[in-house]
Protein backbone atom coordinates (compact mmCIF):
# COMPACT_ATOMS: atom_id res chain seq x y z
CA UNK A 1 0.00 0.00 0.00
CA UNK A 2 1.63 3.27 -1.14
CA UNK A 3 1.59 6.56 0.73
CA UNK A 4 -1.15 8.32 -1.34
CA UNK A 5 -3.54 5.45 -0.59
CA UNK A 6 -2.75 5.67 3.13
CA UNK A 7 -3.44 9.40 3.06
CA UNK A 8 -6.74 8.84 1.21
CA UNK A 9 -7.79 6.23 3.77
CA UNK A 10 -6.95 8.66 6.55
CA UNK A 11 -9.02 11.38 4.87
CA UNK A 12 -11.94 8.95 4.55
CA UNK A 13 -11.82 7.95 8.21
CA UNK A 14 -11.46 11.53 9.44
CA UNK A 15 -14.26 12.72 7.16
CA UNK A 16 -16.70 10.11 8.44
CA UNK A 17 -15.67 10.79 12.06
CA UNK A 18 -16.38 14.46 11.40
CA UNK A 19 -19.88 13.77 10.06
CA UNK A 20 -20.73 11.51 13.01
CA UNK A 21 -19.28 14.07 15.44
CA UNK A 22 -21.68 16.69 14.07
CA UNK A 23 -24.60 14.31 14.67
CA UNK A 24 -23.39 13.46 18.18
CA UNK A 25 -22.90 17.12 19.12
CA UNK A 26 -26.47 17.91 18.04
CA UNK A 27 -27.78 15.05 20.18
CA UNK A 28 -25.74 16.18 23.18
CA UNK A 29 -26.92 19.78 22.76
CA UNK A 30 -30.56 18.66 22.72
CA UNK A 31 -30.03 16.61 25.88
CA UNK A 32 -28.24 19.51 27.60
CA UNK A 33 -31.13 21.82 26.65
CA UNK A 34 -33.77 19.37 27.86
CA UNK A 35 -32.06 18.67 31.19
CA UNK A 36 -30.75 22.23 31.70
CA UNK A 37 -27.25 20.93 32.44
CA UNK A 38 -25.43 24.24 32.08
CA UNK A 39 -27.90 26.23 34.16
CA UNK A 40 -27.99 23.63 36.95
CA UNK A 41 -24.20 23.29 36.98
CA UNK A 42 -23.73 27.06 37.16
CA UNK A 43 -26.20 27.40 40.03
CA UNK A 44 -24.66 24.51 41.96
CA UNK A 45 -21.15 25.90 41.41
CA UNK A 46 -22.20 29.27 42.84
CA UNK A 47 -23.77 27.52 45.84
CA UNK A 48 -20.50 25.68 46.49
CA UNK A 49 -18.55 28.91 46.11
CA UNK A 50 -20.69 30.76 48.67
CA UNK A 51 -20.84 27.79 51.05
CA UNK A 52 -17.07 27.39 51.10
CA UNK A 53 -16.64 24.16 49.15
CA UNK A 54 -18.15 20.69 48.85
CA UNK A 55 -16.98 19.58 52.32
CA UNK A 56 -18.84 22.31 54.19
CA UNK A 57 -21.55 21.56 56.76
CA UNK A 58 -25.08 20.89 55.55
CA UNK A 59 -26.47 23.93 57.39
CA UNK A 60 -23.95 26.20 55.67
CA UNK A 61 -24.80 24.76 52.27
CA UNK A 62 -28.52 25.27 52.91
CA UNK A 63 -27.83 28.92 53.73
CA UNK A 64 -25.85 29.22 50.50
CA UNK A 65 -28.76 27.74 48.55
CA UNK A 66 -31.16 30.26 50.06
CA UNK A 67 -28.77 33.12 49.32
CA UNK A 68 -28.37 31.97 45.70
CA UNK A 69 -32.15 31.88 45.36
CA UNK A 70 -32.15 35.51 46.46
CA UNK A 71 -29.38 36.34 43.99
CA UNK A 72 -31.34 34.80 41.15
CA UNK A 73 -34.25 37.12 41.94
CA UNK A 74 -32.02 40.14 41.33
CA UNK A 75 -33.10 41.93 38.11
CA UNK A 76 -29.49 41.97 36.90
CA UNK A 77 -29.42 38.15 36.90
CA UNK A 78 -33.08 37.45 36.20
CA UNK A 79 -32.98 39.38 32.93
CA UNK A 80 -30.07 37.24 31.69
CA UNK A 81 -32.46 34.31 31.28
CA UNK A 82 -33.45 34.80 27.64
CA UNK A 83 -35.40 31.69 26.65
CA UNK A 84 -35.31 30.48 23.07
CA UNK A 85 -38.61 31.02 21.21
CA UNK A 86 -38.46 28.08 18.79
CA UNK A 87 -41.09 25.33 18.81
CA UNK A 88 -38.57 22.60 19.65
CA UNK A 89 -37.18 24.57 22.59
CA UNK A 90 -40.71 25.35 23.79
CA UNK A 91 -41.72 21.69 23.69
CA UNK A 92 -38.55 20.70 25.53
CA UNK A 93 -39.22 23.27 28.27
CA UNK A 94 -42.86 22.22 28.63
CA UNK A 95 -41.87 18.57 28.83
CA UNK A 96 -39.23 19.36 31.44
CA UNK A 97 -41.77 21.46 33.34
CA UNK A 98 -44.25 18.59 33.55
CA UNK A 99 -41.92 15.62 34.01
CA UNK A 100 -38.66 16.71 35.62
CA UNK A 101 -39.51 18.04 39.09
CA UNK A 102 -35.90 17.64 40.20
CA UNK A 103 -34.72 19.99 37.45
CA UNK A 104 -37.31 22.61 38.35
CA UNK A 105 -36.35 22.39 42.02
CA UNK A 106 -32.67 22.85 41.16
CA UNK A 107 -33.55 25.96 39.16
CA UNK A 108 -35.77 27.44 41.83
CA UNK A 109 -39.09 26.18 40.37
CA UNK A 110 -38.37 27.92 37.08
CA UNK A 111 -38.44 26.41 33.61
CA UNK A 112 -34.92 27.63 32.91
CA UNK A 113 -32.15 29.78 34.33
CA UNK A 114 -29.04 31.58 33.05
CA UNK A 115 -26.32 29.34 31.67
CA UNK A 116 -23.70 32.09 31.98
CA UNK A 117 -23.22 34.82 34.56
CA UNK A 118 -20.84 37.79 34.08
CA UNK A 119 -18.55 38.35 37.04
CA UNK A 120 -19.49 42.03 37.41
CA UNK A 121 -23.18 41.08 37.58
CA UNK A 122 -22.45 38.46 40.24
CA UNK A 123 -20.37 40.87 42.34
CA UNK A 124 -22.98 43.64 42.22
CA UNK A 125 -25.84 41.25 43.01
CA UNK A 126 -23.95 39.61 45.89
CA UNK A 127 -23.07 42.93 47.55
CA UNK A 128 -26.65 44.11 47.18
CA UNK A 129 -28.01 40.86 48.63
CA UNK A 130 -25.69 41.20 51.64
CA UNK A 131 -26.68 44.90 51.98
CA UNK A 132 -23.01 45.95 52.02
CA UNK A 133 -23.60 49.31 50.24
CA UNK A 134 -26.37 50.17 52.74
CA UNK A 135 -24.17 49.26 55.70
CA UNK A 136 -21.44 51.57 54.44
CA UNK A 137 -23.84 54.51 54.52
CA UNK A 138 -24.23 54.01 58.28
CA UNK A 139 -20.48 53.95 58.97
CA UNK A 140 -19.17 56.74 61.21
CA UNK A 141 -15.73 57.72 62.45
CA UNK A 142 -15.85 58.17 66.22
CA UNK A 143 -12.32 59.55 66.43
CA UNK A 144 -9.50 60.73 64.21
CA UNK A 145 -7.29 57.92 65.45
CA UNK A 146 -9.75 55.26 64.37
CA UNK A 147 -10.52 54.78 60.69
CA UNK A 148 -13.19 52.32 59.62
CA UNK A 149 -12.39 50.02 56.70
CA UNK A 150 -14.28 47.37 54.77
CA UNK A 151 -12.60 44.51 56.59
CA UNK A 152 -13.95 45.80 59.93
CA UNK A 153 -17.46 45.99 58.46
CA UNK A 154 -17.24 42.40 57.26
CA UNK A 155 -15.66 41.20 60.53
CA UNK A 156 -18.65 42.48 62.51
CA UNK A 157 -21.24 41.40 59.93
CA UNK A 158 -22.26 38.09 61.55
CA UNK A 159 -22.50 39.73 64.98
CA UNK A 160 -24.78 42.58 63.97
CA UNK A 161 -28.16 40.96 64.62
CA UNK A 162 -27.20 39.42 67.94
CA UNK A 163 -24.94 42.20 69.22
CA UNK A 164 -27.03 45.23 68.33
CA UNK A 165 -29.83 44.13 70.67
CA UNK A 166 -27.53 43.38 73.63
CA UNK A 167 -25.76 46.56 74.88
CA UNK A 168 -23.74 44.56 77.44
CA UNK A 169 -22.11 42.22 74.92
CA UNK A 170 -18.67 42.46 73.34
CA UNK A 171 -20.31 42.39 69.94
CA UNK A 172 -22.21 45.58 70.77
CA UNK A 173 -18.93 47.34 71.57
CA UNK A 174 -17.39 46.14 68.31
CA UNK A 175 -20.42 47.42 66.39
CA UNK A 176 -20.14 50.83 68.06
CA UNK A 177 -16.49 51.02 67.05
CA UNK A 178 -17.47 50.60 63.42
CA UNK A 179 -20.75 52.49 63.23
CA UNK A 180 -20.44 54.98 66.11
CA UNK A 181 -23.57 56.10 67.93
CA UNK A 182 -26.17 54.45 65.74
CA UNK A 183 -29.84 55.40 65.82
CA UNK A 184 -33.11 53.45 65.74
CA UNK A 185 -33.14 53.57 61.96
CA UNK A 186 -29.93 51.56 61.82
CA UNK A 187 -31.26 49.08 64.40
CA UNK A 188 -34.43 48.55 62.35
CA UNK A 189 -32.36 48.10 59.20
CA UNK A 190 -30.19 45.39 60.82
CA UNK A 191 -33.16 43.55 62.35
CA UNK A 192 -35.47 43.70 59.35
CA UNK A 193 -33.38 43.99 56.17
CA UNK A 194 -30.13 42.18 56.87
CA UNK A 195 -30.38 38.58 55.57
CA UNK A 196 -30.16 35.64 57.98
CA UNK A 197 -29.11 33.06 55.37
CA UNK A 198 -25.46 34.11 55.04
CA UNK A 199 -22.88 31.28 55.34
CA UNK A 200 -20.04 31.93 57.78
CA UNK A 201 -17.52 30.72 55.21
CA UNK A 202 -18.73 33.37 52.78
CA UNK A 203 -18.11 36.19 55.26
CA UNK A 204 -14.69 34.70 56.03
CA UNK A 205 -13.81 34.61 52.31
CA UNK A 206 -15.09 38.16 51.78
CA UNK A 207 -13.09 39.30 54.82
CA UNK A 208 -9.90 37.96 53.25
CA UNK A 209 -10.79 39.73 50.00
CA UNK A 210 -11.47 42.90 52.03
CA UNK A 211 -8.01 42.71 53.59
CA UNK A 212 -6.49 42.34 50.14
CA UNK A 213 -8.42 45.40 48.95
CA UNK A 214 -7.24 47.49 51.91
CA UNK A 215 -3.61 46.72 51.11
CA UNK A 216 -4.08 48.26 47.68
CA UNK A 217 -6.38 51.18 48.60
CA UNK A 218 -6.84 52.87 51.99
CA UNK A 219 -9.86 55.10 51.33
CA UNK A 220 -13.22 53.41 52.15
CA UNK A 221 -15.13 54.71 49.12
CA UNK A 222 -12.39 53.63 46.72
CA UNK A 223 -11.86 50.45 48.70
CA UNK A 224 -15.41 49.34 47.90
CA UNK A 225 -14.73 49.58 44.16
CA UNK A 226 -11.49 47.64 44.58
CA UNK A 227 -13.35 45.10 46.72
CA UNK A 228 -15.93 44.62 43.99
CA UNK A 229 -13.15 44.00 41.46
CA UNK A 230 -11.58 41.44 43.80
CA UNK A 231 -14.93 39.65 44.17
CA UNK A 232 -15.21 39.52 40.37
CA UNK A 233 -11.75 37.92 40.17
CA UNK A 234 -12.70 35.45 42.91
CA UNK A 235 -15.82 34.49 40.97
CA UNK A 236 -13.98 34.18 37.64
CA UNK A 237 -11.35 31.84 39.09
CA UNK A 238 -14.01 29.68 40.69
CA UNK A 239 -16.03 29.50 37.45
CA UNK A 240 -12.89 28.49 35.55
CA UNK A 241 -12.60 25.47 37.83
CA UNK A 242 -16.34 24.80 37.53
CA UNK A 243 -16.05 25.00 33.74
CA UNK A 244 -13.30 22.37 33.84
CA UNK A 245 -15.55 20.06 35.86
CA UNK A 246 -18.42 20.57 33.40
CA UNK A 247 -16.17 19.81 30.43
CA UNK A 248 -14.92 16.60 32.04
CA UNK A 249 -18.49 15.49 32.72
CA UNK A 250 -19.56 16.49 29.21
CA UNK A 251 -16.67 14.49 27.75
CA UNK A 252 -17.93 11.36 29.52
CA UNK A 253 -21.42 11.93 28.11
CA UNK A 254 -19.90 12.60 24.67
CA UNK A 255 -18.17 9.20 24.77
CA UNK A 256 -21.44 7.44 25.60
CA UNK A 257 -23.29 9.32 22.85
CA UNK A 258 -20.44 8.61 20.42
CA UNK A 259 -20.63 4.86 21.10
CA UNK A 260 -24.42 4.98 20.78
CA UNK A 261 -24.15 6.76 17.40
CA UNK A 262 -21.54 4.22 16.28
CA UNK A 263 -23.88 1.34 17.19
CA UNK A 264 -26.98 2.90 15.63
CA UNK A 265 -25.13 3.65 12.38
CA UNK A 266 -23.07 0.43 12.63
CA UNK A 267 -19.85 2.33 12.07
CA UNK A 268 -17.07 -0.16 12.73
CA UNK A 269 -13.68 1.51 12.36
CA UNK A 270 -11.96 -1.78 11.46
CA UNK A 271 -14.48 -2.62 8.74
CA UNK A 272 -14.47 0.98 7.53
CA UNK A 273 -10.67 1.02 7.16
CA UNK A 274 -10.76 -2.34 5.39
CA UNK A 275 -13.38 -1.23 2.86
CA UNK A 276 -11.60 2.07 2.21
CA UNK A 277 -8.35 0.23 1.55
CA UNK A 278 -10.01 -2.25 -0.84
CA UNK A 279 -12.59 -0.12 -2.68
CA UNK A 280 -11.00 2.68 -4.68
CA UNK A 281 -14.41 4.03 -5.83
CA UNK A 282 -15.61 4.71 -2.29
CA UNK A 283 -12.20 6.05 -1.28
CA UNK A 284 -12.09 8.39 -4.25
CA UNK A 285 -15.64 9.68 -3.71
CA UNK A 286 -14.99 10.50 -0.05
CA UNK A 287 -11.59 12.12 -0.59
CA UNK A 288 -12.84 14.24 -3.49
CA UNK A 289 -15.86 15.43 -1.48
CA UNK A 290 -13.71 16.25 1.53
CA UNK A 291 -11.02 17.96 -0.55
CA UNK A 292 -13.30 20.07 -2.75
CA UNK A 293 -15.82 21.25 -0.14
CA UNK A 294 -13.94 21.69 3.15
CA UNK A 295 -16.38 24.51 3.94
CA UNK A 296 -19.28 22.06 4.34
CA UNK A 297 -19.25 22.41 8.12
CA UNK A 298 -20.63 25.94 7.72
CA UNK A 299 -22.40 25.63 4.34
CA UNK A 300 -25.74 23.73 4.24
CA UNK A 301 -25.68 23.56 0.42
CA UNK A 302 -22.25 21.95 0.48
CA UNK A 303 -23.49 19.38 2.99
CA UNK A 304 -26.40 18.46 0.67
CA UNK A 305 -24.01 17.93 -2.25
CA UNK A 306 -21.74 15.75 -0.11
CA UNK A 307 -24.69 13.68 1.18
CA UNK A 308 -25.75 13.04 -2.45
CA UNK A 309 -22.25 11.97 -3.50
CA UNK A 310 -21.78 9.75 -0.45
CA UNK A 311 -25.21 8.18 -0.95
CA UNK A 312 -24.30 7.17 -4.49
CA UNK A 313 -20.93 5.84 -3.33
CA UNK A 314 -22.41 3.41 -0.76
CA UNK A 315 -20.33 4.38 2.27
CA UNK A 316 -19.43 1.28 4.34
CA UNK A 317 -21.52 2.30 7.36
CA UNK A 318 -24.99 1.13 8.29
CA UNK A 319 -26.57 -2.19 9.16
CA UNK A 320 -26.80 -3.24 5.52
CA UNK A 321 -23.09 -4.14 5.83
CA UNK A 322 -23.57 -6.61 8.69
CA UNK A 323 -23.19 -9.64 6.43
CA UNK A 324 -19.85 -8.34 5.16
CA UNK A 325 -18.70 -7.80 8.74
CA UNK A 326 -19.47 -11.43 9.62
CA UNK A 327 -17.67 -13.35 6.87
CA UNK A 328 -18.04 -17.07 7.52
CA UNK A 329 -15.88 -19.85 6.14
CA UNK A 330 -18.30 -22.06 4.20
CA UNK A 331 -15.64 -24.75 3.89
CA UNK A 332 -14.85 -24.87 7.59
CA UNK A 333 -16.40 -26.79 10.46
CA UNK A 334 -19.32 -25.56 12.55
CA UNK A 335 -17.02 -25.15 15.56
CA UNK A 336 -14.65 -23.08 13.50
CA UNK A 337 -17.51 -20.88 12.32
CA UNK A 338 -18.72 -20.38 15.91
CA UNK A 339 -15.28 -19.30 17.02
CA UNK A 340 -15.04 -17.03 13.99
CA UNK A 341 -18.43 -15.45 14.80
CA UNK A 342 -17.32 -14.83 18.40
CA UNK A 343 -14.05 -13.29 17.22
CA UNK A 344 -15.75 -11.09 14.62
CA UNK A 345 -18.41 -10.08 17.16
CA UNK A 346 -15.71 -8.98 19.61
CA UNK A 347 -13.93 -7.14 16.79
CA UNK A 348 -17.21 -5.41 15.86
CA UNK A 349 -17.76 -4.25 19.45
CA UNK A 350 -14.18 -2.96 19.65
CA UNK A 351 -14.73 -1.18 16.33
CA UNK A 352 -17.84 0.52 17.72
CA UNK A 353 -15.99 1.59 20.85
CA UNK A 354 -13.07 2.94 18.81
CA UNK A 355 -15.49 4.88 16.61
CA UNK A 356 -17.31 6.22 19.69
CA UNK A 357 -14.06 7.45 21.23
CA UNK A 358 -13.16 9.13 17.94
CA UNK A 359 -16.58 10.79 17.64
CA UNK A 360 -16.28 12.07 21.23
CA UNK A 361 -13.23 14.11 20.20
CA UNK A 362 -15.65 16.58 18.62
CA UNK A 363 -16.27 18.07 15.19
CA UNK A 364 -13.78 20.99 15.55
CA UNK A 365 -10.96 18.52 16.30
CA UNK A 366 -11.66 16.39 13.23
CA UNK A 367 -12.23 19.45 11.04
CA UNK A 368 -8.72 20.72 11.89
CA UNK A 369 -7.24 17.27 11.29
CA UNK A 370 -9.06 17.01 7.95
CA UNK A 371 -7.66 20.33 6.73
CA UNK A 372 -4.14 19.31 7.72
CA UNK A 373 -4.33 15.91 6.02
CA UNK A 374 -5.78 17.49 2.87
CA UNK A 375 -2.86 19.93 2.81
CA UNK A 376 -0.48 16.97 3.03
CA UNK A 377 -2.33 15.25 0.19
CA UNK A 378 -2.07 18.39 -1.93
CA UNK A 379 1.64 18.71 -1.15
CA UNK A 380 1.16 21.41 1.45
CA UNK A 381 -0.71 24.72 1.48
CA UNK A 382 -0.50 27.19 -1.36
CA UNK A 383 2.57 29.44 -1.08
CA UNK A 384 2.02 33.08 -0.19
CA UNK A 385 2.33 35.37 -3.19
CA UNK A 386 5.71 37.05 -3.44
CA UNK A 387 4.16 40.51 -3.69
CA UNK A 388 2.48 40.09 -0.29
CA UNK A 389 5.86 39.94 1.42
CA UNK A 390 7.07 43.14 -0.18
CA UNK A 391 6.50 46.64 1.19
CA UNK A 392 3.99 48.73 -0.70
CA UNK A 393 5.40 51.06 -3.34
CA UNK A 394 4.49 54.70 -3.12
Amino acid sequence: MNLPVVVDITIGLVFIYLILSLIASEIQELIATFLQWRAKHLKHSIELLLAGGSETEKSEFEKAQELVQELYQDPLINTLNQQAKGKVEYLLRENAKNSDKKTRKALGNKQSAPSYLPSETFASSLLNALKIPQLITYVKHPSDEFKTNLYMILASYKELKTGINDPNSESYKKIKQVYGDFDQKFIDFVNNDLPDYVPNNLITSLGIIGQRSRIKIDDLSEEVNQFKNEVETWFDRSMDRASGVYKRNAKGVAILIGILVAILTNTDTFHLAKRLSQDSVIRSAITQSASQRTDFIKDPEARKEIEKVLGNASIPIGWQNINQQFELDTQGSNRGNVLLIIWQGLKLICGWILTGLAVAMGAPFWFDILNKVINVRNSGPKPVAYTKDQPSQK
